[in-house]
This record gives C-alpha cells, sequence and structure tokens, in this order.
C-alpha cells in the first residue's frame, strides 16, 4: 500500500490502496515530494555591468 499525503492535510501520512492512489493522483491533490534542489548560482545583470564600465 503506498503512503501519501494530500494537500488537504499535508501533515497525515495516509496509507492507500491502488485505486485510491489513481484517484487522488488524478484528482491533483497529492502533495508530490521533491527532491531539494542544489543551490542556483547567483545570477548577475550583464547589462549593470557594461553600464560601471
Amino acid at each position: 500500500m503506498p503512503t501519501v499525503r494530500t494537500t488537504i492535510q499535508p501533515h497525515v501520512d495516509l496509507e492507500v490502496d491502488e485505486a485510491e492512489y489513481l484517484d487522488l493522483k488524478r484528482q491533483g491533490i497529492l502533495v508530490e515530494d521533491q527532491p531539494v534542489p542544489a543551490a542556483a548560482p547567483a545570477k548577475t545583470n550583464t547589462a549593470a555591468k557594461g553600464k560601471e564600465s
């Protein structure tokens, strides 16, 4: 049985069967666990750099 979290109660883990899982996914109310992204490099503004010269 998959363990899921919903947008309705994201702090509660629920055990659901495959049919319930597919239904919740179809409705778009599952909280999708996503890995923490790596830190993005700082953006630089090249237009501002050109004006400083």
